[in-house]
């Protein structure tokens, strides 16, 4: 008779055993301590097994203290869950400061990039549970508010495209300031 494997049951034993307490501690300490002895090259070009041994045993002493564990098992998961904020934003930003596709220069480009800084920082706020706290009632809109508000903010941007003059622009510092973020950010074309 054939059994279903459950993936969650296959993580919950491997924390019966201890592999996120020991193993994954053990390896990422080995790890980083490994590399760091490689770039740096104390023991000379041919001091890889000088290395490797003083990882393991570095490894070794942090798992065996079993508050650095805690603190790193505590630590860890909020450092991850940053990085994966940091990569989507660059990727965000990334596509709309294609080498290929220039039509996101200027001021488009610097109000897309604040759009998008903007998203990202809403979506991380509304979705973790973890603040303390959501956003107030009046703020969960529908799809007609949304899409009343999109069209009211490009009416307006278009409205102060149609409207500006180059003098105008030049005084304008914040303007200025937008219209130059997307060459300071992907490099002057």
């Amino acid at each position: 008779m054939a059994t279903s494997f459950n993936f969650q049951d296959f993580l919950a034993g491997l924390e019966d055993i201890g592999f996120y307490e020991v193993a994954l501690p053990f390896l990422l300490v080995f790890t980083i301590t490994f590399a760091i002895l490689q770039k740096i090259k104390i023991f000379g070009p041919t001091g890889k097994n000088f290395n490797a041994v003083i990882a393991v045993v570095m490894a070794f002493l942090v798992v065996r203290t079993s508050a650095i564990v805690e603190v790193m098992n505590l630590f860890l998961p909020q450092i991850s869950m940053i990085s994966i904020i940091i990569v989507t934003t660059l990727l965000l930003i990334g596509i709309l400061l294609n080498k290929e596709n220039t039509s996101f220069t200027g001021a488009l480009g610097g109000i897309g990039i604040l759009l998008t800084l903007a998203g990202v920082v809403f979506a991380f706020i509304t979705s973790s549970g973890a603040l303390g706290w959501e956003i107030p009632s009046w703020l969960n809109f529908s799809s007609g508010d949304w899409n009343f508000i999109i069209g009211l903010g490009i009416f307006f941007l278009f409205f102060m495209y149609i409207t500006s003059e180059s003098d105008k622009d030049k005084k304008n510092p914040l303007w200025n300031w937008i219209k130059e973020l997307p060459g300071d950010i992907g490099g002057k074309p």
